[in-house]
């Protein structure tokens, strides 16, 4: 049976009415038009036109066009108004190409290779086959341990170190003098402490980089922790002569340490140097990307690869090829630029990269069409760094990214910047990180995302941070509740298709999230419950709500949730509202669902100040006998204020599922 609420006396009263035919609904009247332009498009011959997603396309080689330059080896191209030609692939053993502004490069089919050379990795890094090759004399407690069942980090095995033992790597060729490598050892926790060590040949130890607030005397040793979220302690080397070396890393704690390594470190595939954002009495910013960001580090600060800075506005054209990694380095980018008035323009390019903290492109702004993304970086430095994403626009103001492909990374596309376009893309997270969604928006105004599908492999949608009047409709979700994190292994953990947060910030906070509308998406919700770790709780919903500076608007979205083990502690439902003291408003939603459709006041937090009206919720036909479509509250976190009106249910009846004492709420 189908009923509406209508107002009643008292704030927990609710009275049912036959509801309108489907003519009446506000969501119907909204369609008959369009419904009726289509079905007379039909009739009279024509057919409405379709959006289909771009790619990229192989592009077959020409010969030196028309007042095109030849492009046959690494170097500076800066000739304003030239066009550059490649004419066969170009490498390098670490960053071949530099740009000067208002200049085009043809790639012409060919490929451009960074850090190309005969780089090693140390045998079993990443403790795959045990504890072959390590030296384990002072680590007689060293032990593999399960990913699968202790922490989640990259493949199938972990190091568990006593504190105070000390494992010691086999040499490894490093072939190339003066340039910057990172020794780098995965910790799990911000709570684990090592101590990592690089020495030459002979035994001794090399001299590294020393970190933030340290004198720029003789260091040779770094001992630190991640951040929060599990990470990676990182040793850097710089100037160091060709030869061979080993890592030595000691637990100053006990720990869980996992991809032990030596590798090249902040290559970039073409550069664009408005400066060198990057020095020795930096390296913490280096390290986990807090503060200033890096760029460019191995280039002498007086003589940039340009010669003569990037400055001023203007425009780079890149297009018709491919850019790619030559080795599973770190902390490397395809295309970055400091150039803050320029924008570069992408156009059918492919880029293939692979490593930690290995991404696409770094730029202030873009306009990007046609291009695909293909990224395989299985863990980052520091989850908190949203920028060290595939493609990020760190001032994204007139940029527009459309009928792309983005496959794989931590995250695929982060902005910070009024105006920008994303519309017409394929997004395929990989995300095994903390808040990496495939679009994180931060700080920004006036943003709109439309007609992009989001099919993760793992992992969320976007995330609204801290911006305002974002439009984000006619998109496609289809999300699947992910397995634990490193981060969150025994507790709850959310994957969301959309995030709206300012961390409940004060009413009318200017940097808050308000204004933001979300309309006329369709989500496909899978709920899942997983075995292997003890405590742990996946959540997985079409929106979370976390906001306190002022409202947002959801409304004609349609929402399919299915929970596949709806009796389980773990969770699913269209709408999570906690930590938000501004609830927003949540209308015109069709929402079909073998659970609660919206949790209000939950494992994150007391929510309040929500008004719900005028959405449609089905009972589908696995949901449990005792289902109600509204959960309100969990333990000491209520919800409260909430407004319920005029909303029509199928296959049930007005019903809330409450969790807390202390929940208010009206029914008009």
């Amino acid at each position: 049976m189908i009923h509406r609420l209508l107002f009643a006396r008292g704030p927990q009263q609710c009275v049912l009415a036959p509801t309108p035919s489907l003519q009446e609904r506000p969501f119907w009247k909204a369609m008959c038009k369009p419904i009726a332009i289509f079905i007379g498009l039909i009739f009279v011959g024509t057919t409405l036109p379709q959006r289909v997603l771009g790619e990229y396309r192989d592009f077959e080689h020409r010969p030196l066009q028309p007042g095109a330059i030849a492009v046959s080896k690494p170097g500076h191209y800066s000739r304003p108004g030239a066009t550059y030609q490649l004419t066969q692939d170009v490498s390098s053993v670490t960053s071949p190409i530099s740009l000067g502004k208002d200049v085009t490069l043809d790639l012409n089919g060919f490929t451009i290779s960074y850090a190309k050379g005969q780089y090693e990795h140390v045998p079993n890094y990443g403790f795959e086959n045990g504890l072959e090759s390590w030296d384990l004399t002072k680590a007689p407690g060293a032990k593999i341990e399960s990913t699968a069942t202790v922490k989640p980090f990259i493949g199938s095995h972990i190091l568990r170190l006593p504190a105070g033992q000390e494992i010691v790597s086999p040499y490894i060729t490093l072939p190339v003098a003066n340039r910057s490598y990172y020794a780098m050892c995965g910790v799990l926790s911000n709570q684990m402490r090592v101590t990592l060590q690089v020495e030459d040949e002979h035994g001794l130890p090399v001299k590294l980089l020393p970190k933030l607030g340290e004198s720029a005397r003789d260091v040779h040793s770094i001992t630190d922790n991640p951040t929060l979220g599990g990470g990676f302690v990182l040793a850097h080397l710089h100037r160091i002569p060709r030869g061979k070396y080993r890592i030595r890393v000691k637990a100053e704690t006990d720990c869980l340490i996992d991809e032990v390594d030596i590798r090249p470190a902040l290559d970039v595939g073409i550069s664009i140097v408005e400066q060198r954002q990057a020095s020795c009495d930096a390296y913490k910013q280096v390290n986990d990307g807090m503060g200033v960001p890096c760029a460019f580090f191995d280039y002498e600060s007086s003589k940039p690869p340009a010669r003569t800075p990037v400055t001023g506005t203007g425009i780079i054209t890149i297009r018709n090829g491919i850019i790619r990694s030559g080795f599973e380095g770190i902390r490397s980018w395809a295309i970055q630029s400091t150039a803050q008035g320029v924008m570069v323009i992408l156009e059918n390019v492919k880029i293939v990269a692979a490593g930690i903290n290995t991404n696409a492109m770094q730029v202030p702004k873009a306009r990007i069409r046609d291009c695909r993304f293909d990224i395989d970086t299985p863990f980052i430095i520091n989850r908190h760094t949203l920028s060290d994403s595939p493609v990020s626009l760190t001032k994204a103001d007139g940029s527009e990214v459309s009928q792309s492909e983005f496959i794989g990374g931590q995250g695929c596309l982060a902005i910070v910047g009024n105006g920008a376009k994303v519309h017409d893309n394929l997004f395929v997270n990989r995300q095994t990180v903390t808040n990496h969604y495939s679009i994180m928006l931060g700080n920004s105004d006036n943003v709109e995302i439309n007609h992009n599908r989001f099919e993760p492999e793992i992992g969320s949608g976007v995330t609204v941070f801290r911006s305002r009047h974002t439009q984000i409709h006619h998109n496609f979700f289809r999300i699947l509740a992910a397995n634990a994190n490193c981060e969150y292994t025994n507790e709850e953990y959310s994957t969301n298709a959309i995030r709206l947060t300012d961390y409940n910030d004060k009413p009318n906070a200017p940097r808050g999230a308000w204004g933001n509308r979300i309309h006329h998406n369709r989500f496909e919700i899978v709920g899942k419950h997983y075995l292997n770790y003890s405590g742990f709780k996946s959540i997985a919903s079409a929106v979370f709500c976390s906001v306190g500076a002022g409202s947002n608007f959801i409304y004609e979205n349609e929402i399919s949730v299915k929970h596949q083990d709806p009796d389980s502690p773990s969770v699913a439902c269209a709408f999570y509202i906690g930590a938000s003291d501004n609830g927003g408003e949540w209308y015109d939603n069709q929402i079909s669902t073998n659970v609660p459709a919206f949790w209000i006041g939950n494992f994150y937090g007391r929510a309040s100040n929500a008004k719900i009206y005028r959405n449609t919720i089905i009972k589908t036909d696995s949901a449990p006998a005792d289902f109600k479509p509204f959960r309100l509250g969990y333990g000491r976190h209520t919800a409260t204020n909430i407004e319920f009106q005029d909303n029509r249910f199928e296959g049930c009846e007005f019903g809330v599922q409450s969790d807390a004492e202390g929940n208010s709420f009206s029914c008009k």
